[in-house]
């Protein structure tokens, strides 16, 4: 008789469009053999297109949804993506605290901030709660170089491994600065990883397609499931650029 799959939550949005959020995160859990809770934060009106309308869901069914998910299959894993209020990620991060006093949680953070279509998707308070809550709490973060300079503001540096610490020193145990949107190397696909036993490109070839839509979401879920497969940080981010690409 084979061993259940460990369990990994996704806390984030609902693409309407099915190639990012939860749909990509299902997706990547799949390909890895893991058990995906869904936790919708936040359902978005979009397509492949454009963003057209962004609701939270309340603090109340997010905390129901966690308490209920908490008693029956608790994680090994917590991903987050598209979170939809600074209340939110304030709930999250004390539930995770509390969770973590019974036992180690990790924690991956996607700080989705924009669409890849450019579409805004959060706004100030939103950003400030992810610095302060979210990323000195995370096992590892996973912004592409748009939102890392979201998160930084007139602080970040030019050069990517700068940023990488910069990101660091807000508090995260290991930064996985994604290059996929890049367009800077047409033959390649650059990131970079700051942690605190490697630090150096991770580079693989880039697909020639327009069709990326959701790959941050992927990305992300793939690492935090090759975590929950027991995985170190390192060569989780070695499985997720596979998964990916």
């Amino acid at each position: 008789m084979s061993a259940a799959p460990p369990i990994v939550w996704s806390v984030a949005g609902h693409d309407s469009g099915g190639g990012a959020g939860l749909s990509a995160d299902q997706r990547a859990a799949d390909a890895l053999g893991v058990h995906l809770c869904p936790v919708l934060a936040a359902i978005t009106a979009q397509s492949t297109t454009e963003v057209a309308q962004v609701q939270a869901v309340s603090t109340d069914l997010l905390r129901a949804q966690l308490d209920t998910l908490g008693r029956d299959l608790p994680p090994v894993v917590v991903k987050t993506g598209l979170l939809g209020s600074a209340e939110q990620v304030q709930l999250l991060a004390r539930w995770l605290d509390a969770r973590r006093a019974r036992g180690p949680v990790a924690l991956v953070v996607d700080p989705v901030l924009r669409a890849s279509t450019g579409d805004a998707l959060a706004g100030e308070p939103l950003r400030q709660a992810l610095r302060q809550w979210l990323l000195p709490r995370a096992t590892v973060i996973t912004p592409n170089q748009a939102e890392a300079a979201a998160l930084l503001g007139a602080a970040c540096p030019t050069e990517v491994p700068a940023q990488a610490r910069a990101l660091a020193a807000l508090g995260p145990r290991a930064v996985l600065l994604t290059g996929g949107d890049n367009g800077g190397d047409p033959g390649e696909a650059h990131d970079w990883l700051e942690h605190p036993l490697v630090q150096g490109w991770l580079s693989g070839p880039r697909v020639p397609t327009r069709h990326h839509h959701g790959t941050g979401c992927t990305f992300a879920s793939a690492l935090a499931s090759a975590l929950a497969q027991g995985w170190p940080v390192p060569d989780a981010a070695v499985i997720a650029k596979r998964v990916t690409t």
